[in-house]
């Protein structure tokens, strides 16, 4: 399979690199077909968790590979109003979520959402996470003129021709970062470590280099889009941390698709969701 699609590969860039097809007069066509492929491969379609593909991620490849453990240790790091939080409850009844939320008036209402629900497996944390300990500026926004108290970054977001975007209040946070937070609280792995922070996930990764580097945590989905290009952070980097232990699979509505190689076309700033997987030992391996 491989190999023919690499044959057919081969053909169309011989094809496509002439200058015939490259006349003024087929650039619309080219450009409706470059917008077309970027959304059928669901480039922009990951702001939505019940169209993203994250719901079928959680429950048909997260949940599987936690079913066998007595406990599984979930970071919803990005928790929001707790929504994600709930969700992994529901479909991993077993899982102990520890949901991490910075920005005060969003964690009051996480809190309050937990509460309601009685449970004592998703323990919320008022922290933010990044590459260490440290002072930052947590910026929340207005969109067009109205305050929208659920979005807050690190990383400060630009207005666009397409979101009409402003600060409206800042505030001095301290952040942590998971590998000091895991040697502090004891927890020995993480099952599953879910990134939603507009931006800032690779320095939350980078203050995760000990438990990447030890394998200590088994599962990371992670969002890439464009609070990336604010936060100057390119999915190279993202393949270049975790390529190397990880198996990476982009999501899409009905199942995952591998990231096999890097090439420069994959920095597509539109809102898409990432797995990656530890990967096994080889049995054939010698041990330590």
């Amino acid at each position: 399979m491989e190999q023919r699609q690499g044959v057919i590969s081969g053909l169309m860039k011989r094809v496509l690199l002439r200058p015939f097809i490259k006349t003024p007069r087929l650039q619309s066509l080219w450009s409706m077909l470059h917008t077309l492929a970027i959304f059928g491969m669901n480039y922009g379609g990951g702001g939505l968790i019940d169209f993203s593909g994250e719901k079928w991620v959680l429950s048909e490849v997260i949940a599987r590979a936690c079913q066998d453990l007595p406990m599984p240790i979930v970071f919803d790091v990005g928790a929001n109003v707790g929504d994600y939080s709930l969700l992994v409850r529901q479909h991993i009844p077993s899982a102990l979520v520890y949901a991490f939320e910075p920005a005060p008036v969003v964690y009051a209402q996480l809190t309050e959402s937990l509460i309601a629900t009685g449970s004592s497996m998703i323990r919320p944390h008022q922290l933010a996470f990044s590459d260490s300990e440290k002072e930052v500026e947590l910026y929340s926004y207005a969109i067009a003129g109205k305050e929208i108290s659920v979005l807050a970054s690190i990383d400060r977001r630009q207005p666009t021709q397409i979101l009409q975007l402003d600060v409206s209040t800042t505030e001095r946070i301290q952040t942590s970062t998971i590998d000091s937070f895991r040697a502090a609280n004891g927890i020995g792995r993480i099952d599953f470590l879910k990134l939603d922070v507009e931006g800032h996930e690779l320095a939350i990764l980078r203050g995760a280099a000990a438990s990447i580097a030890s394998g200590a945590i088994s599962m990371i989905q992670f969002e890439f889009g464009p609070s990336n290009i604010y936060s100057r952070t390119y999915f190279y980097d993202f393949w270049s941390l975790l390529s190397g232990s990880y198996d990476i699979y982009r999501i899409i509505p009905k199942g995952i698709v591998p990231v096999q190689y890097y090439g420069e076309h994959r920095e597509v700033f539109l809102t898409t969701n990432y797995l990656a997987i530890l990967r096994k030992p080889n049995k054939s391996d010698p041990e330590e």
